[in-house]
C-alpha cells in the first residue's frame, strides 16, 4: 500500500476568465495520524507536490464507516496557468472534481431573513 503525505477531502471553487477553477482545498496532514483538515491554496498545495509530498484524494464511505483513498492529486501547467488535478483515468468519483464543494459549507455570507 502506497503512503500518503496529504489527503484532500473537499475544494473551494472561484470564477476565473469565465470559468470555475479550483483555488483552495481541505488539505489533511498523515503526520501523526488523520489530521484536521486545513484550507489551504492550491499554490501551497504544488508547493508541497514540487517538494515531493504524496497526496491523494479521500472521501468518506458511509456504507462502510470509513475514508476512502481516492486518485492521486498532480500539477500541470496550461494555458491559464499551473492548476491541480488528479491522475489521468482516475475514476470520476475519485477525481477533485468531485470532492465536496467547500464554499456552499461554509459560506461567508451572513443571509438575513425578514
Amino acid at each position: 500500500m502506497e503512503h500518503w503525505d496529504y489527503y484532500i477531502s473537499g475544494i473551494w471553487k472561484q470564477k476565473r476568465f469565465q470559468r470555475d477553477y479550483i483555488s483552495d482545498v481541505f488539505l489533511h496532514s498523515t503526520a501523526g495520524g488523520f489530521g484536521k483538515g486545513v484550507k489551504t491554496s492550491t499554490e501551497d498545495v504544488i508547493g508541497l507536490l514540487t517538494k515531493g509530498a504524496s497526496i491523494t484524494t479521500i472521501t468518506w464511505n458511509y456504507h462502510l464507516m470509513q475514508w476512502r483513498y481516492g486518485a492521486r492529486v498532480e500539477y500541470i501547467e496550461t494555458s491559464e496557468g499551473i492548476i491541480l488535478r488528479t491522475e489521468p483515468g482516475a475514476k470520476i468519483f475519485d477525481d477533485l472534481e468531485s470532492s465536496i464543494q467547500m464554499q456552499y459549507l461554509f459560506d461567508e455570507q451572513i443571509v438575513v431573513s425578514s
